[in-house]
Protein backbone atom coordinates (compact mmCIF):
# COMPACT_ATOMS: atom_id res chain seq x y z
CA UNK A 1 0.00 0.00 0.00
CA UNK A 2 2.74 2.44 0.88
CA UNK A 3 4.33 1.35 -2.85
CA UNK A 4 0.68 2.63 -4.28
CA UNK A 5 0.77 5.79 -2.63
CA UNK A 6 4.07 6.90 -3.49
CA UNK A 7 3.52 6.25 -6.71
CA UNK A 8 0.71 7.68 -7.10
CA UNK A 9 1.73 10.85 -5.38
CA UNK A 10 4.94 10.58 -8.34
CA UNK A 11 2.27 10.55 -11.08
CA UNK A 12 0.55 13.71 -9.49
CA UNK A 13 3.95 15.28 -9.11
CA UNK A 14 4.58 14.71 -13.01
CA UNK A 15 0.83 15.59 -14.36
CA UNK A 16 0.82 18.93 -12.08
CA UNK A 17 1.17 21.96 -14.64
CA UNK A 18 3.71 23.55 -12.88
CA UNK A 19 5.98 20.30 -13.79
CA UNK A 20 5.30 21.34 -17.75
CA UNK A 21 3.90 17.75 -18.32
CA UNK A 22 1.80 18.86 -21.36
CA UNK A 23 4.60 20.75 -22.87
CA UNK A 24 7.24 17.76 -22.32
CA UNK A 25 4.55 15.65 -24.21
CA UNK A 26 3.83 18.05 -27.14
CA UNK A 27 7.75 18.79 -27.49
CA UNK A 28 8.25 15.37 -28.01
CA UNK A 29 6.24 15.16 -30.83
CA UNK A 30 4.97 11.96 -30.64
CA UNK A 31 2.83 10.42 -33.65
CA UNK A 32 0.73 7.61 -33.38
CA UNK A 33 1.83 3.91 -34.74
CA UNK A 34 5.43 5.11 -33.34
CA UNK A 35 7.30 3.07 -30.19
CA UNK A 36 8.84 4.88 -26.91
CA UNK A 37 10.96 3.38 -24.00
CA UNK A 38 10.12 5.15 -21.08
CA UNK A 39 13.20 4.47 -18.87
CA UNK A 40 12.53 4.93 -15.01
CA UNK A 41 8.87 4.66 -15.61
CA UNK A 42 8.08 5.43 -11.81
CA UNK A 43 4.32 5.64 -11.55
CA UNK A 44 3.50 5.35 -14.98
CA UNK A 45 1.96 8.75 -16.07
CA UNK A 46 4.40 8.98 -19.17
CA UNK A 47 4.09 5.58 -19.94
CA UNK A 48 0.01 6.25 -20.08
CA UNK A 49 0.19 9.07 -21.91
CA UNK A 50 2.39 8.16 -24.34
CA UNK A 51 0.70 4.98 -24.45
CA UNK A 52 -2.30 7.22 -25.76
CA UNK A 53 -0.89 8.87 -28.26
CA UNK A 54 0.85 6.60 -29.83
CA UNK A 55 -2.62 4.22 -30.06
CA UNK A 56 -3.02 0.87 -31.28
CA UNK A 57 -0.82 0.56 -33.79
CA UNK A 58 1.97 2.20 -31.41
CA UNK A 59 3.92 0.44 -28.64
CA UNK A 60 5.13 1.83 -25.21
CA UNK A 61 7.65 -0.29 -23.41
CA UNK A 62 7.68 0.33 -19.75
CA UNK A 63 11.14 0.00 -18.19
CA UNK A 64 12.08 0.18 -13.97
CA UNK A 65 13.86 -1.58 -11.65
CA UNK A 66 11.33 -1.91 -9.17
CA UNK A 67 9.01 -5.07 -10.06
CA UNK A 68 6.33 -3.36 -7.51
CA UNK A 69 6.44 -0.03 -9.83
CA UNK A 70 5.37 -2.15 -12.96
CA UNK A 71 2.81 -3.94 -11.65
CA UNK A 72 1.32 -0.77 -10.24
CA UNK A 73 1.68 0.76 -13.99
CA UNK A 74 -0.14 -2.67 -15.42
CA UNK A 75 -3.09 -2.06 -13.00
CA UNK A 76 -3.18 1.35 -13.80
CA UNK A 77 -2.83 0.59 -17.72
CA UNK A 78 -5.93 -2.34 -17.51
CA UNK A 79 -8.34 0.20 -15.60
CA UNK A 80 -7.59 2.56 -18.96
CA UNK A 81 -8.23 0.12 -21.39
CA UNK A 82 -4.19 0.11 -22.91
CA UNK A 83 -3.50 -2.83 -24.24
CA UNK A 84 0.15 -1.70 -25.87
CA UNK A 85 2.45 -1.66 -23.59
CA UNK A 86 5.03 -3.93 -22.58
CA UNK A 87 6.75 -4.09 -18.54
CA UNK A 88 10.17 -4.86 -18.79
CA UNK A 89 12.41 -5.18 -15.62
CA UNK A 90 15.68 -3.43 -15.38
CA UNK A 91 18.69 -5.19 -14.74
CA UNK A 92 21.79 -3.71 -13.12
CA UNK A 93 23.61 -3.93 -16.30
CA UNK A 94 20.82 -2.31 -18.05
CA UNK A 95 17.90 -3.09 -19.91
CA UNK A 96 17.65 -5.04 -23.41
CA UNK A 97 15.30 -3.85 -25.76
CA UNK A 98 14.86 -5.27 -29.16
CA UNK A 99 17.33 -3.78 -31.50
CA UNK A 100 15.93 -0.93 -33.92
CA UNK A 101 12.49 -1.26 -33.16
CA UNK A 102 12.57 2.57 -30.85
CA UNK A 103 11.61 5.53 -32.63
CA UNK A 104 11.91 7.74 -28.71
CA UNK A 105 13.92 7.08 -25.47
CA UNK A 106 12.63 8.94 -22.61
CA UNK A 107 14.21 8.96 -19.27
CA UNK A 108 12.94 12.04 -16.83
CA UNK A 109 15.18 11.79 -13.52
CA UNK A 110 16.59 9.26 -14.38
CA UNK A 111 20.24 9.98 -15.60
CA UNK A 112 21.38 11.29 -11.85
CA UNK A 113 20.78 7.36 -10.92
CA UNK A 114 23.21 5.72 -13.03
CA UNK A 115 26.47 4.58 -12.26
CA UNK A 116 27.81 4.64 -16.21
CA UNK A 117 25.17 6.43 -17.83
CA UNK A 118 27.65 6.36 -20.68
CA UNK A 119 27.74 2.79 -21.01
CA UNK A 120 23.80 2.46 -20.75
CA UNK A 121 22.91 4.68 -23.07
CA UNK A 122 25.75 3.51 -25.13
CA UNK A 123 24.25 0.03 -25.25
CA UNK A 124 20.43 1.52 -26.11
CA UNK A 125 21.86 2.59 -29.17
CA UNK A 126 21.02 -0.61 -30.95
CA UNK A 127 17.40 -0.38 -29.92
CA UNK A 128 17.00 2.66 -31.77
CA UNK A 129 15.74 3.60 -35.26
CA UNK A 130 17.20 5.23 -37.75
CA UNK A 131 16.67 8.20 -37.02
CA UNK A 132 15.70 7.50 -33.15
CA UNK A 133 16.19 10.03 -30.49
CA UNK A 134 16.86 10.45 -26.92
CA UNK A 135 15.13 13.20 -24.26
CA UNK A 136 16.00 13.09 -21.41
CA UNK A 137 15.27 15.61 -18.86
CA UNK A 138 17.47 15.67 -15.65
CA UNK A 139 17.41 18.32 -12.13
CA UNK A 140 20.09 21.05 -12.42
CA UNK A 141 22.52 21.90 -9.02
CA UNK A 142 20.29 24.29 -7.08
CA UNK A 143 21.49 27.20 -5.40
CA UNK A 144 20.57 27.07 -1.43
CA UNK A 145 19.58 23.73 0.41
CA UNK A 146 17.27 21.23 -1.16
CA UNK A 147 16.25 18.23 -1.58
CA UNK A 148 17.58 18.12 -5.26
CA UNK A 149 20.69 19.31 -3.87
CA UNK A 150 21.59 17.84 -0.66
CA UNK A 151 21.11 14.09 -2.10
CA UNK A 152 22.90 14.99 -5.65
CA UNK A 153 19.95 13.99 -7.37
CA UNK A 154 20.92 16.44 -10.67
CA UNK A 155 23.45 16.55 -13.57
CA UNK A 156 24.73 19.63 -14.79
CA UNK A 157 23.73 19.99 -18.73
CA UNK A 158 27.29 20.03 -19.22
CA UNK A 159 27.82 16.58 -18.14
CA UNK A 160 25.03 14.91 -19.94
CA UNK A 161 25.72 16.69 -23.01
CA UNK A 162 29.24 15.50 -22.79
CA UNK A 163 28.22 12.16 -21.51
CA UNK A 164 26.33 11.47 -24.55
CA UNK A 165 28.57 12.47 -26.82
CA UNK A 166 31.19 10.20 -25.79
CA UNK A 167 28.16 7.65 -25.82
CA UNK A 168 28.23 8.36 -29.70
CA UNK A 169 25.14 10.75 -29.53
CA UNK A 170 24.81 14.64 -30.55
CA UNK A 171 22.63 17.04 -28.84
CA UNK A 172 20.04 18.77 -31.49
CA UNK A 173 17.85 20.79 -29.44
CA UNK A 174 17.25 21.68 -25.47
CA UNK A 175 13.76 23.37 -23.82
CA UNK A 176 14.34 25.80 -20.88
CA UNK A 177 10.69 25.67 -20.36
CA UNK A 178 11.06 23.07 -16.79
CA UNK A 179 11.65 25.45 -13.74
CA UNK A 180 14.92 23.39 -12.23
CA UNK A 181 15.70 20.56 -14.63
CA UNK A 182 17.03 20.31 -18.26
CA UNK A 183 15.47 19.24 -21.50
CA UNK A 184 17.86 17.67 -23.94
CA UNK A 185 17.16 15.99 -27.06
CA UNK A 186 19.81 13.76 -28.59
CA UNK A 187 20.43 11.83 -31.92
CA UNK A 188 22.89 9.16 -32.85
CA UNK A 189 25.93 10.66 -34.50
CA UNK A 190 26.14 7.07 -36.06
CA UNK A 191 23.49 7.94 -40.18
CA UNK A 192 22.08 4.14 -39.34
CA UNK A 193 20.72 5.34 -36.36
Amino acid sequence: MLTDFFLKMLNREASSPGRGAVRILDSLRITEGQTIADIGSGGGYFTLEFARRVGVSGRVFAVDSKRKYLDFIRRQSERAGLDNIEFILAESGGVRLPASSVDLIFARNVFHHLPEPARYFGNLRAALKPGGRVAIIDHTPERGLSFVKMFRHFTPVEKIRETMESAGYVLYESFNFLPGQSFLGFGCLDEKH
